[in-house]
């Protein structure tokens, strides 16, 4: 009888290969911020001395036995690309710097409610009267060093005049760093002509003129690449190409690039502050009474000339 009666349970019961797979549990999708939300709930649940432990308990597993079943999304609307200068690589010009500063300013001013410092808006309208005069120009004589990207030349019986010479390698400096990063030279020798008209700028006092000078470059770079983004994504970007560049004259260029970067880097790291900018202008080797001002990879090569006194 009782073989019988287990032979009737199992024709009896029901033949687990023809049911039905049991439905996958639905996949719910949540945030960062609604994960969080129930967790600092459940946290607040626990320090509550009024709840009890039989309810901690079911919202616990209610929150853990949860967890295989939730996809983590970050919502689209907090995506952002890291910023990336658009360098085209074409060669360098002055036109270019000055359109690409007269684009940046502008830009500036459509995306910011304060205006941009009226230092630097005043520094680039001087660039801009420089170039109109024919006294902003590239050095064709060759008169600067290799690591000299610019220079201001004045008379010291005079306070207007005066003359800014780029070195002729910041025509491929461009190709590489884009205009808007060569134009940091450029602000950094008009403000050396503001500073002249002014009277401000003597060759007694060359470092309270670099500080001036540094500061408004400082702001260029602030103002063009206020994240800091632009600089570290193309730095690092230049540095990969030179690792693997096989043409010596080409890997040269890229190195240039690199250091000048890192240079206008320690710019940035001053935050504009006057302790620091002094600083950077006396690690970089200027000392007062210097004859002639130069801006460049490597700004402790000031240089001592005889042709017009400048500073």
């Amino acid at each position: 009888m009782a073989l019988k009666a287990l032979a009737f349970l199992l024709l009896a019961a029901p033949v687990l290969a023809d049911q039905p797979a049991p439905a996958p549990a639905e996949r719910e999708y949540v945030d960062p911020a609604t994960l969080k939300a129930r967790a600092e709930a459940l946290r607040d649940a626990v320090a509550d001395m009024s709840v009890s432990n039989v309810s901690i308990k079911t919202r616990a597993h209610g929150f853990f036995d949860k967890l295989p079943d939730q996809q983590l999304v970050v919502p689209v609307g907090n995506y952002r690309r890291m910023d990336r200068e658009p360098v085209t690589g074409k060669v360098g010009s002055i036109q270019g710097m000055a359109d690409e500063a007269a684009l940046r300013i502008e830009r500036w001013k459509r995306t910011h409610t304060e205006p941009p410092p009226p230092a630097l808006e005043a520094t680039v309208a001087q660039a801009v009267a420089l170039q109109k005069g024919k006294s902003l120009r590239y050095d064709t004589e060759g008169s600067l060093d290799s690591n000299q990207m610019g220079i201001f030349q004045y008379m010291r019986d005079r306070l207007d005049g005066g003359m800014i010479k780029l070195n002729e390698r910041m025509k491929n400096l461009g190709i590489l760093v884009g205009d808007a990063f060569t134009y940091a030279t450029v602000t950094h020798e008009a403000q050396h002509s503001l500073d002249r008209k002014a009277g401000r700028l003597t060759p007694e006092e060359e470092i309270a003129g670099e500080i001036s000078a540094f500061r408004t470059q400082y702001l260029w770079l602030k103002l063009m690449d206020p994240s800091g983004e632009r600089m570290l994504t193309l730095h690092g970007q230049l540095k990969l190409w030179a690792l693997r560049e096989p043409d010596t004259e080409v890997r040269i260029a890229l190195n240039e690039a690199i250091v000048y970067l890192e240079h206008l880097s320690d710019v940035v790291a001053t935050n504009g502050k006057e302790d620091e900018l002094k600083k950077l202008v006396e690690k970089l080797g200027y000392k007062d009474g210097k004859h002639e001002h130069s801006d460049g990879h490597d700004h402790g090569r000031s240089r001592d000339g005889a042709s017009p006194t400048s500073a």
